[in-house]
Protein backbone atom coordinates (compact mmCIF):
# COMPACT_ATOMS: atom_id res chain seq x y z
CA UNK A 1 0.00 0.00 0.00
CA UNK A 2 1.25 3.46 -0.87
CA UNK A 3 1.23 6.22 1.68
CA UNK A 4 0.92 10.01 1.40
CA UNK A 5 3.50 12.24 3.04
CA UNK A 6 1.99 13.62 6.21
CA UNK A 7 3.01 16.48 8.47
CA UNK A 8 4.17 15.70 12.01
CA UNK A 9 0.72 16.51 13.42
CA UNK A 10 -1.01 14.42 10.76
CA UNK A 11 1.32 11.49 11.48
CA UNK A 12 0.56 11.78 15.19
CA UNK A 13 -3.19 11.73 14.43
CA UNK A 14 -2.78 8.66 12.20
CA UNK A 15 -0.70 6.88 14.85
CA UNK A 16 -3.27 7.75 17.54
CA UNK A 17 -6.41 6.98 15.51
CA UNK A 18 -7.12 3.55 17.03
CA UNK A 19 -6.44 4.78 20.58
CA UNK A 20 -8.95 7.56 19.95
CA UNK A 21 -11.44 5.12 18.41
CA UNK A 22 -11.12 2.71 21.34
CA UNK A 23 -11.92 5.60 23.72
CA UNK A 24 -14.65 7.20 21.60
CA UNK A 25 -17.37 7.27 24.27
CA UNK A 26 -15.08 8.96 26.78
CA UNK A 27 -13.91 11.54 24.23
CA UNK A 28 -17.39 12.29 22.88
CA UNK A 29 -18.63 12.86 26.43
CA UNK A 30 -15.98 15.57 26.98
CA UNK A 31 -16.32 18.63 24.69
CA UNK A 32 -12.75 19.68 25.57
CA UNK A 33 -11.56 16.50 23.83
CA UNK A 34 -14.25 16.20 21.15
CA UNK A 35 -13.64 19.70 19.78
CA UNK A 36 -9.89 19.31 19.17
CA UNK A 37 -9.34 20.36 15.55
CA UNK A 38 -7.75 17.86 13.16
CA UNK A 39 -6.07 19.11 9.98
CA UNK A 40 -5.84 16.14 7.61
CA UNK A 41 -6.18 18.05 4.30
CA UNK A 42 -9.39 16.31 3.24
CA UNK A 43 -10.15 17.56 -0.26
CA UNK A 44 -12.70 17.26 -3.06
CA UNK A 45 -11.94 18.12 -6.67
CA UNK A 46 -13.64 21.38 -7.69
CA UNK A 47 -14.50 22.20 -4.05
CA UNK A 48 -11.21 22.01 -2.14
CA UNK A 49 -11.31 21.42 1.60
CA UNK A 50 -14.28 23.67 2.47
CA UNK A 51 -16.68 20.71 2.92
CA UNK A 52 -14.48 19.39 5.72
CA UNK A 53 -13.84 22.57 7.71
CA UNK A 54 -14.68 21.81 11.30
CA UNK A 55 -13.04 18.37 11.31
CA UNK A 56 -12.36 17.52 14.94
CA UNK A 57 -11.62 14.41 16.96
CA UNK A 58 -15.35 14.25 17.72
CA UNK A 59 -16.31 14.54 14.04
CA UNK A 60 -13.95 11.70 13.13
CA UNK A 61 -15.19 9.52 16.01
CA UNK A 62 -18.84 10.03 15.14
CA UNK A 63 -18.05 9.21 11.52
CA UNK A 64 -15.95 6.16 12.43
CA UNK A 65 -18.84 4.75 14.45
CA UNK A 66 -20.67 4.26 11.14
CA UNK A 67 -19.89 1.92 8.29
CA UNK A 68 -18.49 4.60 5.94
CA UNK A 69 -15.55 5.76 8.06
CA UNK A 70 -14.75 2.41 9.72
CA UNK A 71 -14.50 -0.38 7.17
CA UNK A 72 -13.04 -3.80 6.54
CA UNK A 73 -10.64 -4.77 3.75
CA UNK A 74 -10.81 -7.90 1.55
CA UNK A 75 -9.01 -9.94 4.22
CA UNK A 76 -11.51 -8.90 6.89
CA UNK A 77 -9.07 -6.52 8.57
CA UNK A 78 -10.68 -3.33 9.94
CA UNK A 79 -9.41 0.11 8.99
CA UNK A 80 -10.26 3.74 9.70
CA UNK A 81 -10.44 6.35 6.94
CA UNK A 82 -8.28 9.25 8.09
CA UNK A 83 -8.14 11.39 4.94
CA UNK A 84 -10.58 11.85 2.05
CA UNK A 85 -9.49 12.90 -1.45
CA UNK A 86 -11.51 12.47 -4.60
CA UNK A 87 -14.05 13.74 -7.09
CA UNK A 88 -17.63 14.24 -5.98
CA UNK A 89 -18.71 13.99 -9.63
CA UNK A 90 -16.94 10.85 -10.88
CA UNK A 91 -16.50 9.13 -7.53
CA UNK A 92 -12.82 8.50 -8.26
CA UNK A 93 -10.87 8.72 -5.02
CA UNK A 94 -7.69 7.89 -3.16
CA UNK A 95 -8.22 7.95 0.57
CA UNK A 96 -5.71 7.49 3.38
CA UNK A 97 -6.45 4.73 5.89
CA UNK A 98 -4.90 3.23 8.99
CA UNK A 99 -5.32 -0.40 10.04
CA UNK A 100 -5.39 -1.66 13.64
CA UNK A 101 -1.79 -2.85 13.32
CA UNK A 102 -0.74 0.73 12.46
CA UNK A 103 -0.18 0.08 8.76
CA UNK A 104 -1.21 3.08 6.67
CA UNK A 105 -1.98 3.32 3.01
CA UNK A 106 -4.03 4.73 0.16
CA UNK A 107 -7.17 2.90 -0.97
CA UNK A 108 -10.09 3.41 -3.33
CA UNK A 109 -13.37 3.56 -1.42
CA UNK A 110 -16.68 2.32 -2.74
CA UNK A 111 -19.75 4.49 -2.07
CA UNK A 112 -17.59 7.61 -2.25
CA UNK A 113 -20.45 10.15 -2.57
CA UNK A 114 -22.09 8.80 0.60
CA UNK A 115 -18.70 8.64 2.29
CA UNK A 116 -17.66 12.24 1.80
CA UNK A 117 -21.17 13.62 2.35
CA UNK A 118 -21.58 11.84 5.67
CA UNK A 119 -18.26 13.17 6.97
CA UNK A 120 -18.96 16.65 5.62
CA UNK A 121 -22.32 16.81 7.46
CA UNK A 122 -20.69 15.84 10.75
CA UNK A 123 -17.90 18.40 10.23
CA UNK A 124 -20.53 21.06 9.55
CA UNK A 125 -22.23 20.32 12.88
CA UNK A 126 -18.93 20.74 14.73
CA UNK A 127 -18.10 23.90 12.74
CA UNK A 128 -21.45 25.41 13.74
CA UNK A 129 -21.10 24.32 17.37
CA UNK A 130 -21.17 27.05 19.98
CA UNK A 131 -18.82 25.34 22.45
CA UNK A 132 -16.65 28.07 24.00
CA UNK A 133 -14.83 26.15 26.71
CA UNK A 134 -11.24 25.01 26.91
CA UNK A 135 -10.12 22.77 24.06
CA UNK A 136 -7.20 20.40 24.57
CA UNK A 137 -4.56 19.67 21.96
CA UNK A 138 -4.37 16.25 20.35
CA UNK A 139 -1.20 15.56 22.34
CA UNK A 140 -3.01 16.38 25.62
CA UNK A 141 -5.91 14.07 24.72
CA UNK A 142 -3.53 11.19 23.99
CA UNK A 143 -1.67 11.79 27.28
CA UNK A 144 -4.96 11.78 29.21
CA UNK A 145 -6.06 8.54 27.54
CA UNK A 146 -2.74 6.82 28.21
CA UNK A 147 -2.65 7.87 31.89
Amino acid sequence: MKKRELTRDQKFFAESAWLLFDNKERILADPSMAHVPIDMQNCLAYFGSKAFEGATIGAYLEWWRGELGHRTDEQGEPFLVIQIAGSPLSGMNKCQIVKQNGEQGIVWLSRFPSTWKSFSHICQRYRESTYNGTIYTLEQVVLILRA
